[in-house]
């Protein structure tokens, strides 16, 4: 794994999970804790000590005993809120590590070549196992998925790693902009695999109709230059004027909207000729970052 998708997953996943200490249900009605650590049945919320992370009493900071885990993980599996037991700091980025070693190691069985894709590529199917489960990524249930990457082919990839279930839009949407990061960080010439392309944290401004880049920017040249004919081929060359959001730069992003909206589990997509957090996450941000 690159060093800087090390570095960056924690604060990656939490962009896509939060960040929660008390356990509490997610969108399939598993018992979660953390950055969308599902403990869930639980024997696993028993073992969190065992892996370094203890649940703690809000009122005091010691250690749960095995009787007040089981009673709080039941309220919350039932519905209800927790509010005395939570995961500390130390505890949640131990949990992610732990993980996220695991997950890698899964991985690197799946995709032979995975330790020399560059770190976009890996952050993108890490995120893929962290929705999924790394399992859940075998040839038999993502065969395309599997043909492009190993041809290393970013681009489709990123119209094959789309996961199922509920509540996956947004991971989904980020993936593929990460392989799509992949993809132009191999464009000749080649940058340095080990850059991590997709800043963490960042966010970009909204991008519309009549905007112009302002000396020092570059958003709408980013996206211009993604619609270019070696890429998503929605721009032809002559047609738009190079950092303006004009009327040629908005049919191409309509019709990139509507083309992602109709994705599998692209979720509710929104096809508004704005490009906004989205958009922006589904496009890739080239913005180097170590």
């Amino acid at each position: 794994m690159r060093t800087a998708v090390r570095d960056n997953f924690s604060a990656f996943s939490t962009r896509l999970e939060g960040r929660v200490r008390h356990m509490y249900l997610d969108s399939l009605g598993n018992v979660t804790i953390g950055i969308g650590n599902k403990i869930d049945p639980v024997a696993d919320a028993l073992a969190l000590a065992s892996l370094g992370a203890p649940l703690l009493r809000d009122s005091d900071n010691t250690k749960a005993s095995d009787f007040e885990i089981t009673a709080e993980w039941t309220v919350v599996k039932a519905g209800g809120t927790a509010t005395t037991l939570h995961l500390s700091d130390a505890g949640i980025d131990t949990l992610v590590t732990k993980r996220l070693n695991q997950n890698e190691a899964v991985i690197r069985t799946l995709f032979a070549g995975f330790d020399t894709w560059p770190a976009d590529a890996q952050l993108g199917v890490l995120s893929m196992a962290w929705g999924l489960g790394p399992n859940g990524l075998g040839p038999s249930l993502f065969r395309k998925f599997h043909l492009a990457v190993g041809a290393r082919n970013w681009f489709a990839a990123a119209l094959q790693c789309n996961m199922g279930g509920s509540g996956l839009g947004k991971r989904n949407a980020v993936d593929r902009g990460l392989f799509r990061n992949a993809g132009v960080s191999e464009e000749p010439p080649a940058s340095d695999p080990d850059i991590l392309f997709l800043p963490v944290p960042g966010n970009r401004p909204n991008r519309q109709l009549g905007d112009v880049d302002q000396a020092g920017a570059d958003d709408i040249g980013v996206i211009q230059r993604m619609f270019g004919p070696t890429r998503l081929n929605l721009l032809v060359p002559g047609t738009f004027t190079r950092g303006t959001f004009d009327a040629a730069t908005l049919v191409a992003v309509t019709a990139f909207q509507t083309t992602e909206a109709a994705l599998p589990n692209s979720g509710p997509f929104p096809v508004t000729g704005v490009v906004a957090q989205l958009t922006w996450a589904c496009l890739g941000e080239h913005v180097p970052q170590a």
